[in-house]
Protein backbone atom coordinates (compact mmCIF):
# COMPACT_ATOMS: atom_id res chain seq x y z
CA UNK A 1 0.00 0.00 0.00
CA UNK A 2 2.92 2.37 0.37
CA UNK A 3 3.38 2.44 -3.42
CA UNK A 4 -0.06 3.98 -3.95
CA UNK A 5 0.93 7.61 -3.03
CA UNK A 6 3.98 7.36 -5.27
CA UNK A 7 1.84 6.28 -8.22
CA UNK A 8 -0.46 9.23 -7.55
CA UNK A 9 2.50 11.59 -7.60
CA UNK A 10 3.73 10.09 -10.88
CA UNK A 11 0.28 10.57 -12.37
CA UNK A 12 0.18 14.16 -11.17
CA UNK A 13 3.61 14.88 -12.61
CA UNK A 14 2.56 13.45 -16.00
CA UNK A 15 -0.55 15.61 -15.94
CA UNK A 16 1.55 18.64 -14.96
CA UNK A 17 3.97 17.96 -17.80
CA UNK A 18 1.10 17.59 -20.23
CA UNK A 19 -0.55 20.85 -19.12
CA UNK A 20 2.66 22.88 -19.10
CA UNK A 21 3.80 21.29 -22.36
CA UNK A 22 0.52 22.28 -23.98
CA UNK A 23 0.78 25.83 -22.61
CA UNK A 24 4.38 26.10 -23.79
CA UNK A 25 3.42 24.84 -27.24
CA UNK A 26 0.57 27.36 -27.45
CA UNK A 27 2.91 30.18 -26.38
CA UNK A 28 5.50 29.21 -29.00
CA UNK A 29 2.78 28.97 -31.67
CA UNK A 30 1.41 32.42 -30.76
CA UNK A 31 4.87 33.99 -30.64
CA UNK A 32 5.73 32.50 -34.04
CA UNK A 33 2.72 34.23 -35.57
CA UNK A 34 2.63 37.47 -33.56
CA UNK A 35 6.29 38.53 -33.38
CA UNK A 36 6.55 39.16 -37.15
CA UNK A 37 3.75 41.75 -36.84
CA UNK A 38 5.90 43.78 -34.46
CA UNK A 39 9.09 43.24 -36.45
CA UNK A 40 7.36 44.53 -39.61
CA UNK A 41 5.94 47.51 -37.68
CA UNK A 42 9.32 48.63 -36.32
CA UNK A 43 11.06 47.94 -39.61
CA UNK A 44 8.41 50.01 -41.40
CA UNK A 45 9.03 52.93 -39.03
CA UNK A 46 12.73 52.60 -39.77
CA UNK A 47 11.98 52.75 -43.51
CA UNK A 48 9.94 55.90 -42.89
CA UNK A 49 12.97 57.50 -41.17
CA UNK A 50 15.27 56.59 -44.06
CA UNK A 51 12.86 57.97 -46.66
CA UNK A 52 12.40 61.22 -44.71
CA UNK A 53 16.17 61.84 -44.65
CA UNK A 54 16.27 62.05 -48.45
CA UNK A 55 12.75 63.37 -49.03
CA UNK A 56 13.94 66.56 -50.72
CA UNK A 57 14.90 64.66 -53.88
CA UNK A 58 11.69 62.58 -54.23
CA UNK A 59 8.09 63.56 -54.82
CA UNK A 60 5.34 62.25 -52.57
CA UNK A 61 4.31 59.74 -55.24
CA UNK A 62 7.87 58.43 -55.56
CA UNK A 63 8.06 58.05 -51.79
CA UNK A 64 4.70 56.29 -51.75
CA UNK A 65 5.87 53.93 -54.51
CA UNK A 66 9.13 53.11 -52.67
CA UNK A 67 7.33 52.43 -49.41
CA UNK A 68 4.67 50.30 -51.09
CA UNK A 69 7.36 48.00 -52.50
CA UNK A 70 8.57 47.49 -48.94
CA UNK A 71 5.02 47.05 -47.60
CA UNK A 72 4.13 44.48 -50.26
CA UNK A 73 7.32 42.56 -49.48
CA UNK A 74 6.03 42.04 -45.94
CA UNK A 75 2.51 41.31 -47.21
CA UNK A 76 0.95 43.97 -45.01
CA UNK A 77 -2.79 44.54 -45.56
CA UNK A 78 -2.37 48.12 -46.81
CA UNK A 79 -3.51 50.10 -49.84
CA UNK A 80 -1.41 52.97 -51.24
CA UNK A 81 -4.17 55.42 -50.24
CA UNK A 82 -3.70 54.44 -46.57
CA UNK A 83 -0.17 55.87 -46.57
CA UNK A 84 -0.30 59.54 -45.51
CA UNK A 85 2.55 61.86 -46.43
CA UNK A 86 2.57 65.44 -45.14
CA UNK A 87 5.23 68.08 -45.86
CA UNK A 88 5.80 71.45 -44.26
CA UNK A 89 8.94 73.51 -44.92
CA UNK A 90 11.81 71.09 -44.19
CA UNK A 91 9.75 68.61 -42.16
CA UNK A 92 7.89 65.52 -43.27
CA UNK A 93 5.44 63.27 -41.49
CA UNK A 94 4.63 59.80 -42.80
CA UNK A 95 1.86 57.83 -41.14
CA UNK A 96 0.08 54.57 -41.76
CA UNK A 97 -2.72 52.99 -39.76
CA UNK A 98 -3.37 49.30 -40.37
CA UNK A 99 -4.52 46.14 -38.65
CA UNK A 100 -3.08 42.65 -38.48
CA UNK A 101 -5.27 39.72 -37.45
CA UNK A 102 -3.99 36.74 -35.49
CA UNK A 103 -6.28 33.84 -36.28
CA UNK A 104 -6.37 30.07 -36.07
CA UNK A 105 -7.86 27.79 -38.69
CA UNK A 106 -9.75 24.87 -37.20
CA UNK A 107 -12.17 22.60 -38.97
CA UNK A 108 -11.96 24.62 -42.16
CA UNK A 109 -13.00 27.86 -40.42
CA UNK A 110 -10.88 30.82 -39.37
CA UNK A 111 -11.22 31.95 -35.75
CA UNK A 112 -9.90 35.39 -34.86
CA UNK A 113 -7.85 35.32 -31.68
CA UNK A 114 -6.84 38.99 -31.61
CA UNK A 115 -6.77 42.02 -33.92
CA UNK A 116 -3.70 44.26 -33.64
CA UNK A 117 -4.12 47.93 -34.54
CA UNK A 118 -0.88 49.59 -35.60
CA UNK A 119 -0.21 53.29 -36.14
CA UNK A 120 3.21 53.72 -37.72
CA UNK A 121 3.99 57.42 -37.63
CA UNK A 122 7.37 59.08 -38.13
CA UNK A 123 8.18 62.75 -38.31
CA UNK A 124 11.51 64.28 -39.16
CA UNK A 125 13.50 66.90 -41.02
CA UNK A 126 14.87 66.31 -44.48
CA UNK A 127 17.78 67.90 -46.30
Amino acid sequence: MSSHPIQTQRGASKLTLLVFGTLFGAAVFAAYHILPFYYYYFDLKNQFKQVIKVASVDTDEEIRRKLMVFIKQYEMPVDPEDLRIERSDDTMKISLKYTEVFYVTFGGKDYTIHTFNFDATTKGKFK
